[in-house]
């Protein structure tokens, strides 16, 4: 197979791949015990130009295991060991092998990486849908998770209406926020990923955030790989034709 055919297979391939899925891992804390461990349920968040917006929040590396980090690295659980949102994330406690092991967690600010990120939302690309999979509910009370057009913060489309765990659709208009709420066998308490919506003010997100640092190519630069070598068969052609 010459040069122009390959550049040509390569540039279709290219073209044809999809826009880049994001995933965010999330862990939800609700009020039994006040362990603030974020394990009572744990999930994520999947779509095509899916991204984490947060006003209050940067990024940091992971802990390492064994470290306490609390609210986000609590070894301490009053849920019994490991079950944490971290060991669930990076691996061990219940969670086998991990969901990510190159996951970041969102914090609230450069002195404070153990401090919640109190404004959380999402954007995603037009007309995507996102899908969020529940890994595991371990708390005392059974735990439902949903999501909010920012538009309309008093509607709440719940998924997992019965604290069950799986895979479930999302169908945002525009920008969103996941919400959570102890309170299909406890208390209704409902909490918001931007914590000015909580119900209860205790100053504190309960919600913990991850998000992959592996780094993805954009969709410009993969038509501009496909561009080129579309190129280098068109000029092979042609040097073909002159000699």
């Amino acid at each position: 197979m010459n040069l122009r055919r390959l550049s040509l297979i390569g540039a279709a391939l290219l073209m044809s791949i999809p826009t880049f899925a994001s995933t965010y891992y999330g862990g939800f804390e609700d009020t039994k015990d006040g362990d603030y461990d974020y394990n009572d349920i744990v999930f994520t968040l999947s779509g095509n130009g899916l991204t984490l917006n947060t006003s209050d929040g940067h990024w940091y590396n992971k802990p390492m295991l064994g470290n306490s980090g609390a609210p986000f690295w609590n070894n301490a659980s009053y849920d019994n060991g490991n079950k944490n949102v971290g060991f669930c994330v990076y691996g061990g406690g219940d969670c086998g092998a991990g969901l990510n092991s190159t996951a970041r967690y969102l914090a609230r600010n450069d002195k404070s990486h153990t401090g919640s990120a109190n404004d959380v939302t999402f954007s995603a690309g037009a007309n995507q849908n996102v899908v969020a999979n529940v890994v595991m509910e371990i708390s005392g009370y059974t735990d439902v998770l949903g999501y909010y057009n920012t538009s309309d913060p008093s509607k709440i489309y719940w998924l997992n209406t019965s604290g069950q765990t799986g895979t479930f659709q999302l169908v945002p208009t525009g920008t969103f926020g996941v919400v959570a709420k102890n309170g299909v066998h406890g208390p209704d308490q409902t909490f918001y990923s931007q914590s000015k919506f909580d119900g209860i003010k205790d100053n504190v997100s309960h919600f913990a955030f991850f998000g992959d640092t592996a780094a993805a190519p954009e969709p410009g630069a993969m038509g501009l790989m496909a561009g080129g070598l579309i190129m280098v068969g068109a000029l092979f052609r042609r040097r073909k034709v002159e000699v």
